[in-house]
């Protein structure tokens, strides 16, 4: 997996509600997107080149190709 990074970076704080886990976007991010209350993103669990875990989440709504 090649990763382009384009400058832009958040710290997100892990929430808890009930037995689910949540993380938030930047406001500017999900503006930036056009990204609207409800809808659905992919998120993928993935490794780095270093071996490091990160998550991949595309913001056009579309799975994984």
């Amino acid at each position: 997996m090649k990763n382009k990074f384009v400058g832009v970076g958040w710290k997100s704080k892990i929430i808890f509600k009930r037995a689910t886990a949540y993380i938030s976007i930047n406001k500017l991010i999900v503006d930036g997107c056009c990204l609207e209350k409800g809808q659905e993103l992919f998120s993928y669990l993935a490794e780095d080149e270093k071996g490091r875990q990160i998550i991949v989440t595309y913001l056009d709504r579309k799975k994984k190709s």
